[in-house]
Formats: C-alpha cells, sequence, structure tokens
C-alpha cells in the first residue's frame, strides 16, 4: 500500500523533518525511507509513527490513477489482494485503519493482509500472478517464487534496473491490457486470478 497505491513518504517528510529535526531537503533527495532516511532506530521511527499514525494513515494522497485503475482491474475480472507490512509496530489495529483507508478512498479489494513481514510467503500461499511494490528487497524475494514484478518507480529504487518499473497506475494497466490484448495466456497477467 504504502508508496504503492498511496503517496506515503511524500506526504510524512514535513511530520519526520519537524520530529527529527533533519532538513527538509535532505529528505526529499535522500534515497533511503522511513526510519532509514531519519537516522534512527526502527524503535525511535514506530514511537513517532504511533503517536499519529490514524490521522497520517488516513490521509495519504493517493497515486495518480490508483483508485480508477484498480476499479478497472476489478471490473475486467481481477482478484486484488493488498499485502502490507503495516503493524502493530507502527498501528494500534494495522488491519483497520488499512481497511479504512482502502474504503474511504473508494479503492477495491478482495483481500487485506497485514503484517505481512515475509511477502513473499504470502505471495505463494495467496497463489499471486503479480506482484506490485515500491521495495527492490520485497521484488527480489517474491520473484525468486517465479512470481512476477512489477516495481513501482521511486526515488529509493531508482538504480535498479532489475526488474520491470512501472512510473504510474496507468502504466500498469496498460502493461497487463497489453499482454491480455496480444491473447497470450501466461503466468505474468492472468485474467481471473490473482
Amino acid at each position: 500500500m504504502d508508496d504503492t497505491i498511496c503517496d506515503t513518504w511524500n506526504y510524512l517528510i514535513p511530520y519526520i523533518s519537524d520530529y527529527f529535526h533533519i532538513n527538509i531537503n535532505d529528505l526529499k533527495n535522500s534515497n533511503k525511507v522511513y526510519y532509514e532516511a531519519c537516522n534512527c532506530t526502527f524503535l525511535e521511527y514506530c514511537n513517532f509513527f504511533r503517536q499519529n499514525s490514524m490521522s497520517y494513515a488516513l490521509n495519504y494522497p493517493l497515486k495518480n490513477n490508483a483508485k480508477e485503475v484498480l476499479k478497472k482491474l476489478k471490473q475486467d475480472g481481477h482478484t486484488i489482494i493488498f499485502i502490507t507490512a503495516r503493524s502493530t509496530n507502527g498501528y494500534d489495529d494495522p488491519y483497520k485503519v488499512s481497511a479504512e483507508y482502502l474504503i474511504k478512498n473508494e479503492i477495491p479489494f478482495d483481500k487485506l493482509i497485514v503484517n505481512a513481514i515475509k511477502k513473499e510467503e504470502v505471495c505463494v500461499a495467496e497463489e499471486i500472478d503479480l506482484f506490485i511494490d515500491d521495495s527492490v528487497d520485497n521484488c527480489t524475494k517474491v520473484a525468486k517464487q517465479n512470481i512476477n514484478v512489477l516495481l513501482f518507480a521511486a526515488r529509493h529504487n531508482k538504480d535498479c534496473f532489475k526488474f520491470n518499473k512501472v512510473l504510474d497506475w496507468l502504466e500498469i494497466y496498460n502493461k497487463i491490457e497489453r499482454i491480455n490484448d496480444n491473447g497470450r495466456e501466461n503466468n505474468q497477467f492472468r485474467r481471473n486470478k490473482r
């Protein structure tokens, strides 16, 4: 979800800058995200986040065309499963806040899985055909399971060239449709599958 359907990092930058006393431009130009960019421990970052997680997480702006494309993919017969690492480290109830965000923003979904530290295991268990994420590490682990991945472009993955990279949700839709229009059934983007 974060930095894939919603613009989490850019939304948080002013709050992180203020809380951790980091120059806002340094955060904007960092090739790291979240606690790595804050020069703090994971627990320190979680403490910052827990203080306002509900107000933050419900107000992230959607990525351009995310809602429209996800609605169209659902209409086309695709199953949509959100797999997020959001956990009780940063949220009182990660499922509730994530579901509330999706519903508030009219994002269709068939299933929501939180606390997914090992996303590759979830993808295998859910028989995922296509995984979309902004994390090179997550994409690498999922790809090793012979699951196709699209890497959502972000400044923290700009130097990665080993995956198909997408800039926005229209590009994701076009990649899926291009394969479907060619009439080729393959493991990458099967209709009526996950």
